[in-house]
């Protein structure tokens, strides 16, 4: 009988560890994906997990903001997901913490180097030196045309760069008021404007986008080489704030605090629309409009857009299985990133680039690829590049672009709060 029962007992351990080794490894991978670009990553998480048996990646995804406050305190017990995604923008601010595992190695281990990727895209995984992320793709600006209005204008829309007096000019071919006539002509009627020539976003941190990216267009960058500090001369940053603020209030070629930019050019209101590649599949699903992409005006003497893009990092953890299968799993995304594309992103993997080319829309943002100007990279990047509707960069934005305020006063303002928040 004791026989037995020590064969049962070991008969049961033998089956416990067989189902145990049976059991695939569990990877947690969180991201900020919640339109459908989140149906895409899950799409590309399932085959990952169809062709690789032992380990299994479950992709949690929630606004950026709250899945930040969930990380850092998900990392002060302990409970790291084993794959976090970000933007390049974001990685001083985490790895100042500590909370980032270095992986320049991993990345040379599994053949990646700066000549395979983006400059920007490349540029935006470090922080002191040391590389913290794997890049995965490119976003930014890109002018949004309909195809029906340019061709009723009698104008051919661009396939490159263009100048800013350019676009100008047809930004007013395409702005007509109830009467038919356009900004300049006689009769002109600017409080009866029934189509406009371009949508751009001035209620939300998007307004100080675009203006950063006219900045980067004089050559100027907006911190000093210290980060700890406004850097650029006052007289080229209201010169690149004049610029817009004209298209609304001097030209009148874009309505004054629109709601719904996006809203606005999908129903015809408006011919052009400023606006990054996550609205292609909004584009594709509006019913009857026929669109195109092209790069962002030149206005002044560089090729400059603003960009983000998003990486894919290691939190720190003391699981070495665990920390190899993520790393694996990253590397097999970053290869097969080219059904990324599919989400609107653009992939920053050069090969995988190349699909991008393919698809309905993307000429604009691959036009881009190459003069991407990302925001400063400063562990104060959430704090002083805030999207909240306080923050400096959004009210002032308003006050301009809005409110048609006195940009030199305005832009003082949020200068001197941008300093307070790098001095403390």
């Amino acid at each position: 009988m004791k026989f037995r029962t020590v064969l049962l007992v070991a008969v049961a351990v033998l089956i416990f560890g067989a189902l145990s080794m049976a059991q695939p490894l569990q990877l947690a991978f969180w991201g900020g994906w919640t339109g459908p670009d989140g149906n895409v990553m899950r799409q590309l998480v399932a085959e990952y997990n169809s062709t690789h048996p032992n380990v299994h990646v479950t992709l949690t995804t929630m606004q950026w903001t709250p899945l930040f406050t969930k990380f850092l305190v998900s990392s002060r017990g302990g409970q790291s997901p084993n794959i976090l995604a970000m933007h390049g923008p974001d990685v001083p601010e985490f790895a100042s913490y500590g909370l980032l595992t270095p992986i320049s190695n991993v990345l040379q281990a599994a053949g990646f180097s700066a000549k395979d990727f983006a400059p920007a895209a490349w540029n935006g995984t470090f922080y002191k030196g040391k590389q913290y992320a794997f890049p995965l793709d490119l976003h930014m600006n890109s002018i949004y045309y309909n195809k029906k209005l340019f061709e009723k204008a009698g104008i051919t829309p661009p396939t490159g760069w263009i100048s800013g007096k350019e676009f100008l000019n047809m930004a007013i071919k395409l702005t007509l008021d109830k009467n038919g006539k356009h900004p300049g002509e006689a009769g002109f009627d600017p409080n009866n404007i029934v189509q406009y020539g371009i949508a751009l976003y001035s209620l939300n941190w998007h307004g100080f986008l675009e203006w950063y990216e006219l900045l980067r267009q004089e050559g100027y960058n907006f911190l000093n080489p210290s980060m700890n500090k406004i850097g650029y001369p006052l007289q080229a940053g209201e010169k690149a704030w004049k610029w817009l603020q004209d298209l609304f209030f001097k030209y009148h070629v874009a309505p004054v605090g629109a709601n719904s930019p996006l809203q606005d050019f999908l129903i015809g209101k408006t011919a052009m629309l400023e606006d990054g590649p996550w609205e292609i599949p909004a584009m594709k699903a509006q019913k009857g409009l026929e669109w195109g992409t092209f790069p962002v005006p030149q206005v002044f003497a560089h090729k400059a857009v603003w960009g983000s893009g998003h990486v894919l990092t290691i939190p720190v953890h003391q699981d070495k299985a665990h920390m190899k299968a993520a790393e694996d799993f990253v590397i097999w995304l970053v290869k097969h990133s080219d059904k990324w594309a599919l989400s609107g992103n653009i992939p920053a993997y050069n090969s995988a680039r190349k699909y991008a080319s393919s698809l309905i829309g993307r000429n604009g943002f691959l036009k881009e690829a190459e003069y991407v100007a990302m925001l400063p990279r400063i562990p104060k990047e959430s704090q002083v590049f805030s999207s909240a509707s306080v923050s400096p960069i959004v009210v002032a934005g308003q006050n301009i672009l809005v409110r048609n305020q006195n940009i030199m006063s305005v832009m003082k303002w949020m200068n001197q709060q941008i300093n307070m928040i790098l001095a403390q």
